[in-house]
């Protein structure tokens, strides 16, 4: 008789990447925040008058927050777009909308960079979703839209802010 020895196999779940659509809003989030952070515009100081006060605006400690808000809504993006691509298409194109209307809902709170981030998210889906079915349904269209209109709106945001 002879004796095997087996080992268990052990398996483990890759990170989800965030995807280029995602990526692309983290760098937009990451930019409004700076802009709103540090950069003085005319819109905000008066007639043109453009300046950085690094120390005015929170100096490196409001760095490390507007970055970690940033970092983790990337990582809770790119998460909650992994197990949406996981589902049918047109559960994805459902699932792109709803995470453009919460971009949507914080531009409440535009300062975190949140809004950037899942529209772009919800793009990434909407995509993924049309490339999957070979057209774009109509929650991810609408997704598309509300997520343009979000990072506009997080873009004047933080110029005028």
């Amino acid at each position: 008789m002879t004796t095997s020895s087996t080992t268990p196999a052990t398996t483990t779940r890759p990170s989800p990447a965030p995807d280029g659509a995602t990526l692309a809003g983290a760098g937009v989030a990451l930019a409004c925040t700076f802009v709103g952070q540090y950069v003085d515009t005319p819109w905000r100081s008066g007639p043109s008058e453009w300046g950085v006060d690094f120390a005015g605006g929170g100096g490196w400690g409001a760095l490390a927050l507007l970055v970690a808000f940033v970092a983790v809504g990337l990582a809770v993006v790119a998460l909650v777009s992994a197990r949406a691509r996981a589902v049918p298409p047109e559960r994805t194109a459902r699932r792109a909308l709803v995470l453009a209307v919460l971009g949507a809902v914080t531009v409440l709170v535009f300062w975190t960079g949140l809004p950037a981030v899942l529209a772009g998210g919800a793009v990434g889906l909407a995509l993924d979703s049309k490339r999957r079915l070979g057209r774009l349904p109509a929650p991810a269209a609408a997704g598309v839209a509300v997520a343009v209109l979000t990072v506009a709106a997080a873009v004047w945001l933080a110029f005028t802010g």
